[in-house]
């Protein structure tokens, strides 16, 4: 995967698993480390859709208390 600042992310994560199986490939038969390599993959991009998802929660809540800040200060 080509490293852009529109997919460093996908890039990182890609890397890491990479990282991590290095080893294991030469000692799991190809079907086994697919598997494995696979799953790996799910975890990683299920947990980079739910922190995507806990950045917007916090950031509409940030977002949220900014304005109900603001207007209690217009209202003073």
């Amino acid at each position: 995967m080509k490293k852009s600042k529109w997919n460093r992310i996908d890039y990182e994560i890609e890397k890491e698993i990479r990282d991590l199986l290095q080893h294991v490939e030469e000692h799991l038969p190809p079907k086994e480390y697919e598997k494995c390599r696979d799953k790996m993959y799910q975890a990683a991009f299920a947990g980079k859709e739910k922190g995507f998802a806990e950045g917007f929660r916090y950031g509409v809540r940030l977002t949220a208390e900014c304005f109900i800040q603001k207007e209690g200060r217009e209202e003073s």
